[in-house]
């Protein structure tokens, strides 16, 4: 999957590192069927290496 521009720690500023491509579960119905995984949004996943702080964002693609 294309990753979106660097993305800058709104705390310190630093670049922060993309760790993960995950499933926002929160973003729609639960549902316990096996494929439900298949139909959540995905978010970016990130971490600051200066501060600690993690964000996310929309995955493109």
């Amino acid at each position: 999957m294309p990753e979106n521009e660097p993305l800058n720690c709104p705390d310190c500023g630093t670049q922060m590192n993309h760790h993960a491509d995950k499933p926002d579960r929160g973003a729609a119905a639960a549902d316990d069927s096996p494929d439900a995984a298949e139909d959540f949004p995905v978010i970016e996943a990130h971490s600051c290496p200066a501060c600690g702080r993690t964000a996310t964002r929309p995955a493109r693609g």
